[in-house]
């Protein structure tokens, strides 16, 4: 009888160990950030339940290796970032039964300011009978560009997920 206890006690204590804190367990290799005295960029989202934003990772090889959520503070997830290398985020948001999910890349400048804006639409589609119609729904993203008062919009890469043998890539 000791010696379930003994067990019990063991699996409690390992789960509480991976999940209180250890992400890197479950999201793998983690997106290092910029330090505060290294140039950087900012990201931000205006946050809304259900929206999460995370900044993708790779190995050597170009393979997926991880994510990092990108933390919020207040009304909106911002977070700052290296610049001028490839930053790969992935923007997610569920929205009813459905899932939003676009991944994609550009380059940060330093000193930016890049701010996503989202949309949802739908678009009613008839089926072989006139009678029969769905409606069929889509979301998108775009990115604005702000450095000092000079505002733009900053072209992203859309990128798709190609599976290979044991390495996943974003491909645009």
């Amino acid at each position: 009888m000791y010696g379930n206890y003994k067990f019990g006690w063991c699996a409690l204590l390992a789960g509480a160990v991976a999940l209180s804190g250890c992400t890197s367990l479950f999201q793998g290799k983690q997106y290092v950030f910029p330090r505060p005295d290294e140039p950087s960029a900012t990201v931000r989202l205006k946050y809304e339940r259900g929206t999460t934003l995370d900044a993708m990772t790779f190995n050597e090889k170009g393979c997926y290796a991880g994510f990092t959520p990108l933390s919020y503070t207040g009304d909106f997830i911002e977070s700052p970032v290296a610049v001028g290398k490839e930053l790969v985020l992935t923007y997610r948001k569920v929205v009813g039964g459905g899932q939003c999910q676009i991944p994609f890349s550009f380059t940060p400048q330093d000193g930016a300011t890049y701010t996503l804006k989202t949309g949802f639409w739908s678009e009613t589609k008839t089926g072989i009978l006139p009678i029969f119609t769905s409606d069929q729904y889509y979301c998108g993203i775009g990115l604005v560009k702000k450095v000092g008062d000079q505002e733009s919009i900053e072209p992203i890469q859309q990128l798709h997920i190609e599976t290979g043998f044991a390495c996943l890539t974003f491909v645009k």
